[in-house]
């Protein structure tokens, strides 16, 4: 493979799904598929069969199941004649087939292919989105099927996983061993916890076996039986086995007995090490103290990055009751210290867990305080200290130092803010003039625009209403813009406002001097592990910045990634973001198909819901591109369908030059097909991956660092060239490309422009 590095590709992967088609209600539509529905009644040799076909089929291959007995209860029976086809090549789809007993013979451009056996399928993809049918498929005999519509699947598997995921969300909040995870850590176990059924007088776990899993009783009733005699009886909700996620080699200490047919959530120790690492205590503690600082004054005007510093400092200690933890007399601003399990007492004063000593002293440079009696532990307590000389060297600075120097920043960002909200209040879009087309989009053009008063030089997207209405993607433009105008971020392309006419609505965007990574990475050809750690680490930062808002952007690629002339990445194009919902503080699942094939995570593939790690996964596809030449799954596949099975099934493979051990294990933990362990618990987790050891996240963040290439002049135009150049009006612009504007018809939605 090595030697056809020179040969990567040149073509744009394009983004699919998610646009109108998928939204019409198919009910109200003529289906080109021809059969005829019979009635049957599914026999247990009926449903039996179409699981075990079910689970060949990528689509289904991810369900368990008693999610896959689900949407057999939603599958037709239906026949077809010799003769007839059952999908046409070129036709919409909207139908998956699984063929009973028949023959039927594949065509694709009138030439045949092959012969599907019994218990094969076909159609899968129309289950995802309506893409054109990529074959004919004609009955040589009568045969009969099982099918199941895209809506009738779509809708059975939302409601399913949703109620699902929901449920098992709320029997996690009510366990007290999780209650110091953070939300996003529940939800990630909520999302690997696994049905396991237990018969009627059947043993769960048994006395001095290796505890290795943790239950929840998700419905019926359970015996804790210590010996032959029964200590007590568990219900639903309740859970039992604790001691299993805990450090250590672990022993069952009682036998648990189902005393109905009973079904438990199970949630294995190992998949817990992978979720959140080997110390589930250590991270509970880090929580603690992240909480505690952020509530802290002076603490909680800290970056993200600058607060990691802090809790990678933090020594933890065991201390037994009675014990002096500081001395009479000690320095208050000489340790931060942190009460993170138990309490201490100081005189009369009780400090209890999430409470600090010696916070206020550090932050105000107090060097005379000391406490003026011994602190002690009133219990069996757990301490966190942070020496602040060993923090000093870490933060390359005091914290006054460092809060001044953020002041300084915000007050500069102020400033900035203000001067752009100045030269853009009163902007009009006669007040703009063209200069070049950068772009099309799929209903206008971008172009790159100066103000003819201020010389102030944008990007302005131009989205013509007439297409919007008529592919009904009204709500799709105002989730555009809502996403656009909550972010502010450095690596992320800039939206400044809207305009709108009557024929189009206009967005004003920040214009990027440089190139494309897509481009770049072709200049630059195998990254190294160092260009890699760059390009990744930036992308994780815009995304930590993007998922801390909800939001999700859902079309990680080179593509979608600019490079400014400053050597700095931007990520642009927010047209597949959306702001995720929460559900009394708990991330909602999205289930919309959508994305470039080769960059999409197997859980939007599969249409089981997804969240934000779904970027994780493309951003581990960037990776591999970036340091083996080309992308993990599907490099040769045009084909939908091929890229899909591959996503879904092929095991990654690594080239024999790539050489980076720690590379290849952070493509494996970004491309696990468990998406709740691609973070390892959290952002902070995932940027302390070994990989990024030479990484200073504040330096990358605040652009210190000498990028590994920068696009030259020749490859964008200066802002000199762009002011000397002519230019002209945007309606004349227009009009010159596309001939008459056109008024848009009426739209269902209602004043759906007025927030532009």
């Amino acid at each position: 493979m090595i030697g056809n590095l020179d040969k990567k590709r040149t073509d744009k992967r394009v983004v699919i799904g998610g646009i109108p088609k998928n939204n019409i209600d198919l009910r109200i539509l003529e289906k080109p598929e021809k059969y005829t529905v019979v009635q049957k009644k599914k026999t247990y040799q009926d449903i039996k069969f179409i699981i075990t076909c079910l689970k060949n089929h990528f689509v289904f291959y991810n369900l368990q199941d008693s999610q896959l007995e689900t949407l057999v209860n939603e599958m037709s029976y239906c026949e077809v004649n010799q003769g007839e086809q059952v999908i046409k090549q070129g036709d919409d789809a909207f139908c998956f087939f699984l063929l009973e007993k028949g023959e039927i013979e594949v065509q694709v451009n009138q030439q045949k292919v092959r012969k599907l056996k019994d218990g094969e399928g076909f159609g899968e993809l129309a289950l995802l989105y309506n893409a054109p049918r990529s074959a004919t498929c004609v009955a040589l005999s009568k045969s009969y099927f099982w099918m199941i519509e895209r809506n009738t699947f779509r809708k059975a598997v939302e409601e399913m996983i949703t109620q699902e995921y929901q449920q098992n969300r709320k029997f996690i909040e009510k366990i007290t061993f999780f209650q110091n995870l953070t939300s996003n850590q529940k939800d990630a176990i909520a999302g690997v916890l696994i049905d396991q059924r237990f018969l009627k007088e059947q043993n769960i776990v048994n006395k001095d076996d290796p505890a290795s899993s943790f239950y929840i009783i998700k419905e019926g009733k359970v015996s804790v039986m210590l010996g032959d005699k029964e200590v007590r009886t568990l219900g639903q909700g309740e859970s039992f086995g604790e001691t299993a996620l805990l450090q250590g080699d672990q022993t069952r200490t009682m036998t648990i007995k189902a005393l109905e047919d009973t079904t438990c959530l199970a949630l294995g120790r190992d998949v817990l090490t992978k979720l959140l690492g080997d110390k589930v205590e250590m991270i509970i503690y880090r929580n603690i103290s992240k909480w505690a600082l952020e509530k802290s004054d002076g603490f909680k005007e800290l970056t993200i990055n600058q607060l990691d510093k802090i809790l990678d400092s933090i020594q933890i200690s065991h201390i037994t009751k009675g014990r002096v933890i500081i001395p009479k007399g000690t320095q208050k601003a000489q340790q931060l210290y942190i009460i993170l399990k138990g309490s201490v007492k100081d005189g009369d004063i009780v400090y209890q867990k999430s409470q600090l000593l010696g916070a206020k002293e550090i932050i105000n440079a107090d060097e005379t305080s000391v406490y003026e009696q011994n602190i002690v532990t009133e219990e069996d307590s757990v301490i966190g200290q942070v020496k602040i000389s060993d923090l000093v060297a870490k933060l390359s600075g005091t914290l006054q130092d460092i809060l001044k120097k953020n002041q300084k920043v915000s007050e500069q960002l102020e400033a900035k803010e203000s001067q752009i909200r100045q030269n853009i209040e009163n902007l009009t879009i006669d007040d703009l003039e063209v200069v070049k087309k950068l772009g099309n989009g799929q209903f206008g053009s971008v172009y790159l625009v100066k103000n003819k008063d201020t010389k102030q030089i944008y990007a302005l997207k131009c989205v013509s209403k007439s297409s919007v209405v008529e592919t009904s993607l009204e709500k799709h433009l105002i989730q555009e813009k809502k996403v656009m105008q909550t972010v502010n971020y450095p690596f992320i392309m800039r939206f400044f406002r809207s305009f709108k006419d009557d024929y189009y609505i206009y967005f004003l965007l920040e214009f990027i001097q440089g190139q494309e990574l897509f481009e770049v990475i072709r200049e630059i050809g195998l990254l190294s592990t160092w260009d890699s750690q760059f390009y990744i680490g930036s992308i994780i930062l815009a995304l930590e910045y993007l998922h801390s808002r909800k939001i999700i952007y859902r079309d990680i690629k080179p593509e979608n990634i600019m490079i400014t002339h400053k050597g700095y990445l931007k990520l642009i194009d927010m047209g597949t973001a959306k702001i995720m919902q929460t559900n009394a503080g708990t991330m909602t699942r999205t289930f919309t198909i959508i994305g470039t094939p080769h960059y999409m995570a197997p859980e939007v593939i599969s249409g089981k819901g997804y969240s934000y790690l779904v970027d994780l996964w493309s951003v581990g596809i960037c990776l591999y591109e970036f340091m083996c030449g080309y992308v993990p799954f599907g490099e040769e596949a045009e084909d939908p369908y091929e890229i899909y099975e591959e996503i879904i099934k092929k095991e990654i493979n690594f080239p024999n030059y790539l050489s980076d051990p720690m590379a290849k294990s952070l493509m494996e933990q970004l491309l696990s097909r468990v998406p709740e362990m691609r973070t390892g618990g959290s952002y902070s987790s995932l940027k302390s991956h070994q990989f990024f050891r030479n990484v200073d996240w504040i330096k990358l963040s605040d652009m210190n660092y000498q990028p590994p290439y920068q696009p030259s002049n020749q490859s964008y135009l200066t802002t000199e060239q762009v002011l000397k150049a002519p230019g002209k009006q945007i309606q004349q612009q227009i009009k010159e490309e596309f001939g008459a504007l056109k008024l848009p018809n009426a739209s269902k939605v209602v004043d759906w422009d007025k927030i532009f």
